[in-house]
């Protein structure tokens, strides 16, 4: 009787053991999509761009994937990103520009030994996340400087996206977000490329003739003063 209640007991821990691990629910991992970035026409033609600094805010800089509750605070959910979220934006950004620019000269992280870019970008996302009732919400700002480093233009922005509520929809409107920033970046760096392209079309059409007849125009002599008995100016 003993031994019959024990196996009991043991059936009833072993039915509970497996109830709590049926309610975690299994772990999902997550990854952001690239969209459909086409390859440019060519590996070495197209604006040099490089994207020296990517900086996250401290809390997307963790596997975990945290959720947007209403009330404003950040939960932690039981998924995962597939690998560091900072490279994983890195490579959607690449695409996206090298796609939108077509140029086969954008560079993100490292400079490689070599690579002249032409302009050089800075950005800062201090916010990308969702919830099931919140929606993916995307801010960031950044800073575009020359070869030399002068800067050239900066931006703030703010995006949003709703989506279905469910984790998967979650991560796939915080992918749009990136997506729609990646235009916005290709936006401004083909604007300020056409606006120096502009400067420099009009700077080497100036006509030169004004120095030309600035030089050829004569030039009276000078007044020399002759000491007499009175001042005499002879020309």
């Amino acid at each position: 009787m003993k031994r019959m209640c024990l196996a009991r007991l043991a059936l009833v821990a072993g039915l509970a053991g497996l109830g709590g691990c049926a309610s975690l629910g299994p772990t999902h991992y997550y990854q952001l999509d690239g969209g459909n970035a086409k390859a440019p026409a060519s590996a070495d033609r197209g604006l040099a761009v490089w994207l020296e600094s990517l900086q996250l805010a401290d809390y997307l800089q963790r596997d975990v994937l945290l959720e947007r509750q209403p009330d404003g605070s950040l939960a932690t959910t039981g998924d995962h990103w597939a690998g560091p979220l900072n490279a994983n934006i890195r490579q959607l950004l690449q695409r996206q520009l090298a796609s939108r620019l077509n140029s086969g000269r954008v560079v993100v992280g490292e400079q490689p030994e070599g690579f002249a870019p032409q302009y050089r970008l800075e950005l800062n996302v201090t916010r990308l996340d969702a919830g099931d009732r919140t929606p993916a919400t995307l801010d960031a700002s950044w800073q575009l400087r020359d070869a030399q480093g002068k800067l050239l233009d900066n931006q703030v922005i703010h995006l949003q996206a709703r989506h279905a509520g469910d984790r998967a929809a979650q991560v796939r409107a915080q992918s749009e977000l990136l997506q729609q920033l990646a235009g916005r970046l290709a936006t401004d760096l083909t604007k300020v490329a056409q606006r120096n392209r502009r400067s420099s079309d009009v700077a080497r059409k100036e006509p030169k003739q004004p120095v030309e007849e600035a030089q050829a125009r004569p030039t009276l002599p000078a007044v020399v003063p002759i000491r007499t008995g009175a001042e005499v100016y002879r020309f």
